[in-house]
């Protein structure tokens, strides 16, 4: 194995020279992953036997376009992005990532990753989305077998973040590393299998409940519509909150769950040994079908829009419930800005929801008013926000400066790094949270920009550069306040972490006619283009907040918009 081998330094590009990601097959599998890659930024090339693959991936992108995680997308506009190349060899060509999604047949399987390897660059990453086989046998015809990795998502995969990775006896560990940031950079939540065994870890659990849904249903306990009503009233809600290690660790109380095990293992010892295994033979599978169709119906895009629109749902009201829990305790302690002038009431109407995508860097005061901003504006109207970092380190590297501003932007590394650090390991929810967290004390009276404040001007930088250097306590402590594990605080003082920030600046979306990144906020509104601000010198609230938003967002919709700069000088930023 070559060890040249890299995720794409650019694995998301919102235009221009869009690296290629080569996708086989285009089933359902095929088709979400197609989305997916499109949606963030990335050139596809489809390789498949089906004459009609243009049409396929056509109808399939229109079903799952409403429902992608950047927001809802114009199908015309991705298509643009897509190539079809019906021959292996040809498709992968060139390509940075091959994500395979053929049937799970074992010698169809092996055969094709002969062909990819000899086909694939050296440094391509060849993926198999295969929902039971493992990667040694499916490499067996290969000269380096250990390139093949498991990368087996949750259907569908351009909504539900979970990938699995898995790899073989001769998989180098820094191959798992390059897969995990790729599907990261992405934006999915990569869980690496540690023991390579058959049907990986989510398939088996799925399995197990639906085996007792199955003899449940057939037995006449309820009917099909019931049980799923059972699972989506009770455990399915538990589970989008929690797994079921820490369910069942709190339902012990204060024992936790040595207690629940304590009290119940005879029980369920007994009731695992007397489970029983329905029969699937034709006619039960007929029945079970003709069920399904009465219930839920037949027409499958509608459905599987509905099951996506709900997913997203989920999703962003737990991101946002996350993101606001942190600052609750804030924003109780905070007055409200007094209103110049009484306000008019109007008519009450269905405000429409919106998604922001905010990125920001946690030592600056402006993106912090800004985000204090933007996170009252989502107590009050609907909006979700998705927090990204964004490091002003790296935006300014490489540009001439005095030393002394290469010093102190020099110590903005450490806060950023540790937010893509933990991203990295607990996904995308734990990134707000953690930034309030953080900002919190970073920006707080007599925190450690205070001595800053009052500082002559020819003093600044060096006050500055004093302050800055006094961040990592705050980190600690935001980290304990997260319940996020302290050893993170060491991703400050290593640069690995830097390509995860330079991917988070690639997925800020572009007009299409190129993307100069000035720094933060950057915040885009429903996926559009990303926009530079709002810089507000002071945090508004209550309705105050609501209005401004209405005018961002009028603004950021409408391509004409440019740029909106004041002519006086700027007042000093009132964090808190």
């Amino acid at each position: 194995m070559s060890s040249a081998v890299q995720p794409p330094e650019d694995a998301v590009r919102p235009s221009g020279d869009r690296t290629v990601v080569a996708v086989i097959g285009a089933g359902t599998i095929g088709l979400g992953w197609i989305a997916l890659f499109l949606d963030r930024g990335l050139r596809v090339r489809v390789n498949s036997r089906r004459p009609d693959a243009e049409r396929v991936v056509r109808e399939g992108l229109a079903v799952f376009a409403p429902t992608l995680p950047g927001g809802p997308a114009d199908v015309d506009m991705l298509m643009e992005h897509v190539e079809f190349e019906p021959d292996m060899a040809r498709a992968v060509r060139g390509a940075a990532v091959v994500q395979e999604n053929a049937p799970d047949d074992l010698a169809l399987k092996q055969e094709l990753f002969r062909t990819v390897e000899q086909a694939a660059p050296a440094e391509a990453l060849l993926l198999s989305s295969t929902s039971k086989l493992l990667p040694d046998d499916m490499g067996a015809l290969m000269a380096e077998p250990g390139r093949v990795v498991v990368g087996h998502p949750f259907n569908p995969p351009h909504v539900v973040p979970l990938v699995e990775v898995v790899g073989g006896r001769h998989t180098p560990a820094g191959l798992i590393d390059e897969v995990t940031a790729f599907y990261r950079a992405v934006g999915k939540v990569p869980v690496v299998v540690r023991k390579p065994v058959p049907r990986f870890v989510a398939n088996r659990l799925q399995s197990a409940l639906l085996r007792e849904s199955i003899h449940l249903v057939q037995e006449g306990v309820v009917t099909m519509a019931e049980l799923d009503a059972v699972v989506t009233q009770s455990i399915g809600l538990r589970w989008a909150v929690v797994g079921p290690f820490e369910a069942f660790h709190l339902g012990g109380g204060e024992g936790g769950l040595r207690r629940w095990l304590g009290g119940t293992a005879p029980g369920l010892e007994r009731a695992w040994r007397a489970t029983a295994v329905p029969a699937l033979t034709p006619d039960a599978v007929e029945a079970l079908g003709a069920e399904a169709d009465r219930t839920f119906g037949t027409d499958h895009a509608a459905l599987s829009r509905a099951r996506d629109e709900k997913q997203n749902a989920v999703l962003d009201a737990l991101a946002r419930i996350d993101a606001r829990h942190q600052s609750h305790r804030e924003d109780e302690n905070m007055e409200p800005q007094p209103q110049s002038q009484p306000q008019q009431t109007q008519p009450a109407q269905q405000p429409e929801p919106h998604v922001v995508d905010f990125w920001f860097d946690p030592l600056c005061p402006f993106a912090w008013i800004a985000s204090r901003w933007i996170t009252e504006v989502a107590e009050k109207a609907p909006v979700t926000v998705r927090w990204h970092a964004m490091s002003l380190a790296l935006l300014n590297s490489g540009k001439d400066m005095p030393e002394a501003r290469r010093t102190m932007l020099g110590l903005y590394w450490g806060p950023v790094r540790v937010l893509a650090a933990a991203r990295a390991a607990h996904g995308d929810a734990v990134t707000g949270p953690l930034y309030t967290a953080m900002g919190s004390r970073f920006h707080a009276p007599g925190g450690i920009f205070e001595p800053v404040r009052t500082a002559p001007a020819e003093e600044f930088r060096a006050a500055m550069i004093e302050g800055l250097s006094r961040t990592r306590p705050d980190i600690e402590a935001a980290l304990a306040e997260t319940g996020l594990p302290a050893g993170l605080i060491d991703a400050m003082d290593d640069d690995r972490w830097d390509d995860d920030l330079r991917a988070s600046h690639d997925r800020v979306p572009s007009d299409g006619l190129g993307q100069e990144l000035i720094g933060v906020p950057t915040i885009s509104v429903d996926g559009g283009a990303g926009q530079f601000g709002p810089v507000l010198t002071e945090i508004p609230r209550g309705e105050r907040a609501v209005r401004l938003w209405e005018a961002f967002r009028t603004l950021a919709g409408d391509p004409a918009f440019f740029e909106l700069k004041q002519s006086t000088g700027r007042t000093e930023p009132l964090t808190h």
